[in-house]
């Protein structure tokens, strides 16, 4: 791997900042480096990410942030299924050294490294951030989950040379590690240079009556294997694409140093990519990576079918101004995502035992069981659409009666079938 010595020193915050005269949009990531800066700002690295000096970097990260609190239902059997997933899919590219994943552990009484049964590939690949509860409360506010601080904590302790946000319950394909390590090493291009593309893909949903049954890891993989390119896209022709749920939203490391990563006053939920891509947007050229690797992530979705799928139904929501339309490029400075605390990057618990991820060997239990679950979430979510059929049935009948009546309640019973007939031509008339 080759590794960019220029943005070493930009997101570790090291003493070597900004040169007056600088221009302000780039000040973190244009300076030229003589030899023994770099070498300096190489030690730094290694020292602020808790690699040896002697361990080679690696060329992504990936992190995510989460707390042992059962949200939403089983988020450490979504977690787990996260990182057993992806650490399996690197595996297979036999890219270990090239990917680490970092969790931000949010407040958690018991640290989720502590409790998480990963997979040997997923042991060795996977680290932990641990904010402990008393730093989390105070930094939270009146907020139950600050992603934006953990992520930036994430963010800015990660080693990687480029740097992916991923959710804690989106499990990453082969397709997309695939496609990126091809565009690292030349065998792929963009339209503009890799390290200043802004990379946002959408993710395909999981059902929940899939994924609530919490099924065994070689279950959740045939399942994706079979039916992950025909699973739902969470997207829609009213917004921009990076509007939507994120699948992943990747940049290099100069990127997250130039802007100071999210904005860490959006303490509550939502719009915290908008605000971090609309402040890039400036300088760089947004690319849609989803289309590039046909969506290829997938959101256990954890939202039942029959309730809105809304984020304020569940938590407060970030305020749109000012954050829709940002102003400064960088709103955190270089202290950005917690550098003042000195977390530490945590392996997995060395007392924790190791479960395997069994693959899909096709016996006939696992054929019977497998088919059984497909059979039995499937006729559930057939159900689930023909109550909400019912339900919209219900709904535009109501108005439509609702309607009819306003139109004829101060009329003659007489003039009644004219004035229904009359106003059943004009909608019809309208429609065209």
């Amino acid at each position: 791997m080759e590794v960019n010595d220029r943005s070493v020193n930009r997101l570790d915050g090291s003493p070597q900042m900004m040169k007056q005269g600088d221009s302000p949009s780039r000040s973190f990531s244009t300076l030229v480096l003589d030899k023994s800066e770099q070498t300096l700002a190489m030690q730094y690295r290694h020292d602020l990410t808790g690699s040896s000096r002697h361990d080679k970097l690696p060329v992504l990260s990936l992190i995510l942030c989460s707390r042992n609190d059962q949200y939403m239902g089983n988020s450490l059997w979504r977690l787990q299924t996260t990182l057993n997933y992806v650490a399996q899919m690197v595996h297979v590219l036999a890219r270990e050294e090239d990917v680490e994943v970092l969790v931000a552990d949010w407040g958690s009484d018991i640290p989720l490294r502590d409790v998480l049964e990963l997979s040997p590939a997923a042991a060795r690949m996977v680290s932990f951030i641990l904010i402990p509860p008393e730093i989390a409360c105070e930094l939270q506010k009146d907020s139950p989950f600050p992603e934006v601080l953990a992520l930036n904590a994430a963010a800015r302790r990660a080693g990687g040379e480029y740097i992916g946000r991923i959710d804690q319950d989106l499990l990453i394909g082969k397709r997309f590690l695939k496609y990126f390590f091809e565009l690292h090493e030349g065998g792929r291009q963009l339209e503009v240079p890799l390290s200043s593309a802004l990379l946002f893909a959408n993710q395909r949903m999981v059902p929940y009556r899939f994924a609530v049954r919490c099924p065994p890891f070689w279950a959740v993989d045939k399942y994706i294997g079979w039916f992950g390119r025909f699973l739902k896209i969470e997207i829609s022709s009213w917004n921009p694409f990076y509007c939507h749920g994120v699948g992943i939203w990747l940049v290099h490391r100069d990127l997250w140093n130039e802007c100071g990563g999210y904005d860490e006053r959006m303490i509550y939920m939502n719009t915290m990519e908008i605000n971090m891509i609309a402040r890039l947007m400036k300088n760089h050229k947004m690319v849609n990576l989803g289309k590039l690797v046909d969506y290829d992530f997938y959101h256990l979705e954890h939202y039942h079918p029959l309730v809105p799928r809304r984020s304020s139904t569940y938590r407060k929501v970030n305020p749109d101004p000012p954050f829709v339309k940002p102003d400064i490029l960088n709103p955190n400075g270089p202290d950005w995502g917690l550098i003042q605390y000195p977390f530490e990057k945590l392996p997995y618990s060395p007392d924790r035992k190791k479960v395997e991820t069994a693959t899909f060997h096709q016996s006939p239990f696992e054929w019977w069981f497998f088919m059984l679950l497909i059979v039995s979430a499937g006729v559930q979510m057939a159900w689930d659409k023909i109550v909400k059929s019912f339900r919209i049935v219900n709904v535009v009948w109501r108005q439509r009666a609702h309607i009819a009546w306003e139109t004829v309640r101060y009329q003659p019973l007489f003039s009644w079938p004219r004035l229904l007939v009359s106003l059943w031509v004009r909608k019809k008339r309208d429609q065209k």
